[in-house]
């Protein structure tokens, strides 16, 4: 690992233990700085604003969730596949509650940075079955609805799941 990815691991390492104690919209980036022992425009270089620290330390941590998930994912039906990936992915989302509602809050605008990653989802779901672009992005309004749902009115990953499988069965494919 070269110096500059260094000095952006640490920085990062910085930033989500700063977010773990004191919460992210209470976080500064002279703070991250701080910690991380850099100045505050080397943050800057390496993270443009402080949502791209929250974004690259959530993803990190999503793409483990997904691996996870993935290791045990046998079935073929997508909506099947949809529940096996919700359930760990709602209990990710649940465990950094305060981070998922921060990131959806800017990404409702942004949809565009999450539509390479959502299209490749879409296909994992489908990649046992014929891919249907049309119930693909049903399945996706039904999760991310029922994640929005219950991170507002603060569920539990069984009341998620239960809300998403009512909801799935009610799609025919």
């Amino acid at each position: 690992m070269d110096k500059k990815q260094q000095t952006r691991k640490q920085i990062l390492a910085a930033a989500w233990q700063l977010f773990a104690e004191q919460g992210y919209a209470q976080t500064s980036t002279r703070q991250i700085a701080m910690a991380a022992q850099v100045a505050t425009g080397t943050v800057f270089s390496h993270f443009p604003t402080k949502l791209e620290l929250l974004k690259e330390g959530l993803q990190d941590k999503l793409d483990e969730t997904l691996a996870l998930a993935s290791g045990t994912d046998t079935l073929d039906n997508p909506k099947d596949r949809l529940l096996h990936y919700a359930c760990y992915l709602y209990q990710f989302y649940l465990e950094q509650q305060e981070f998922s509602r921060e990131l959806f809050r800017e990404l409702i605008w942004q949809w565009h940075d999450l539509e390479a990653e959502l299209e490749a989802f879409k296909h994992t779901l489908f990649s046992r079955s014929h891919f249907n672009p049309i119930a693909a992005g049903l399945l996706m309004d039904c999760y991310f609805m029922t994640l929005l749902e219950g991170l507002h009115s603060q569920q539990n990953q069984q009341t998620m799941l239960t809300n998403l499988r009512d909801k799935l069965a009610l799609i025919a494919l």
